[in-house]
């Protein structure tokens, strides 16, 4: 899109979903915005794309909270979205369906915190009073954390991270001794990239508390979100500047935010800039002396959530849709780094009502790739790789979930390298950073006056963290 004046009032540095939530509210606030994205298209990750005319979601496989009454088409009304989701949203009778291989042993999750609970005492009636217990904290957990974000958009919310020191871990550990119960109450730290005894009680609640309460797919996946996204912004006459990257961060006399600077060579000067990229990309960006030397060295302490290689392709006789996660045996969600990649926990999301496209996701790091000495440039036998992999992973889940997913057709493979190139990751992190417990919230407002974060580093990560992230950011920005 063309871009029209260099002078703003807030430049936002980074078109994802963060992105586009903090456009458009500031411009709701009456705010003159521009939004600077380095693909050629808006939030490129939750758009999809399409091979062989088969559409693939890459961002977007399913939402949590997202039902009648539920945080996601709350929020996305408020900005003037709510014909987004509006007929097509596909409930998920039972939204997560976990295979164990050794032992063998299948659990499928229910819609709804009674259904949930119901099943569980049901499949483990040794736990079931522990069971009711740990899911009442849970459903309590995310029910204040909703309230509270909605009283004041977050302002208080990172309060709650504080208020309890117990990880996951230690709660469920604390629920029961059996290990396949443990990992069915661990398994969904795969959607924010956190192990359950690196993350709090609290967040960990935070986070699957939303897809305990609804889980939906949705037709047309994330890209019928960026469309009514973009024609908000579009309406409300925001700057959309696509296909540039921002090189520089140039503060005033005062040491304030003044400007970006433009790969073009452009400059849009404005009163205030708010980045979501990753906060470890933005220390290159500000000046030395923008932050404090202590600052610094607590954004680059911050560990990255694992990368991923994601087979994208299509099952055309699917018998089921929603979601598998595929396990080895019980401890291999903690171990997963140790062991060879097919034998890792695969998160399998089947939409057969996008054309039945499937994505089976394989946790990885840079460091899988062999030849990968940390260079731009791909290694020497990266395709060869690649291809071999996709057979390894391809031959694995036809082996173990042929019966659920039938025919499996490989469109596309995506690694590590994709992801960091892709999403402007370091490491190729999937969620950005991790939200450990032992780390403290980044907050949006930062030393250089002017200048805010938001972004998945800064609530939660996924579509509805992100969200939550940009209506945060903008309650600071004023």
């Amino acid at each position: 899109m063309a871009m029209g004046p260099s002078k703003y009032d807030t430049v936002v540095i980074g078109g994802g979903m963060s992105g586009l939530t903090c456009a458009a509210l500031q411009a709701r606030r009456g705010k003159r915005v521009a939004v600077v994205e380095s693909g050629p298209h808006p939030s490129p990750t939750l758009r999809g794309f399409t091979r062989k005319g088969i559409y693939l979601d890459s961002g977007f496989h399913y939402g949590g909270s997202a039902g009648e009454g539920g945080l996601l088409p709350h929020l996305l009304g408020q900005l003037g979205a709510s014909g987004a989701l509006e007929g097509r949203l596909h409930t998920l009778r039972a939204f997560d369906r976990v295979r164990f291989l050794k032992p063998d042993f299948e659990f499928a999750f229910p819609q709804g915190w009674e259904a949930l609970e119901q099943a569980l005492c049901e499949a483990f009636p040794s736990d079931a009073d522990a069971v009711g217990q740990f899911l009442r904290q849970v459903k309590t957990l995310w029910h204040q954390g909703k309230a509270t974000f909605l009283a004041d958009y977050g302002k208080s919310l990172g309060t709650l991270f504080f208020g309890n020191g117990c990880s996951a871990q230690e709660a469920i550990d604390r629920c029961t001794a059996n290990p396949v119960l443990a990992a069915l109450l661990s398994c969904h730290g795969i959607l924010y990239g956190t192990g359950a005894h690196e993350t709090s009680l609290i967040f960990h609640s935070l986070v699957v508390g939303s897809f305990y309460e609804s889980a939906c797919m949705v037709r047309g996946g994330g890209r019928v979100v960026v469309e009514a996204l973009e024609a908000v912004l579009q309406e409300a006459g925001v700057d959309l500047v696509c296909g540039h990257k921002v090189v520089g961060v140039r503060g005033n006399d005062q040491g304030a935010f003044a400007a970006a600077e433009l790969d073009s060579g452009d400059c849009l000067t404005a009163r205030c800039c708010i980045s979501t990229i990753h906060p470890k990309c933005l220390l290159e960006l500000v000046p030395s002396h923008a932050f404090s030397p202590a600052y610094r060295r607590r954004i680059l302490g911050l560990e990255e959530t694992p990368s991923a290689v994601v087979l994208f392709g299509r099952c055309p006789s699917a018998a089921f849709s929603g979601n598998l996660i595929l396990l080895g045996e019980p401890r291999a969600i903690p171990c997963w780094q140790r062991l060879p990649l097919e034998e890792r926990p695969l998160f399998v999301s089947v939409a057969p009502m996008n054309d039945g496209a499937v994505s089976i996701i394989c946790p990885a790091t840079l460091d899988d790739i062999p030849g990968w000495d940390g260079r731009e440039k791909r290694p020497e036998g990266y395709q060869d790789w690649k291809k071999g992999l996709a057979d390894r992973l391809s031959r694995h889940v036809a082996t173990h979930a042929g019966d659920l997913l039938g025919r499996f057709d490989l469109l596309d493979v995506a690694t590590p390298l994709t992801f960091r190139d892709w999403l402007g990751s370091p490491e190729g992190g999937l969620y950005g950073v991790k939200h450990r417990l032992v780390d403290l919230p980044l907050l949006p407002r930062t030393r250089m006056q002017g200048l805010y974060l938001s972004g998945q580093a800064i609530v939660a990560p996924g579509v509805l963290g992100a969200l939550c992230a940009g209506f945060l950011t903008d309650s600071y920005v004023s």
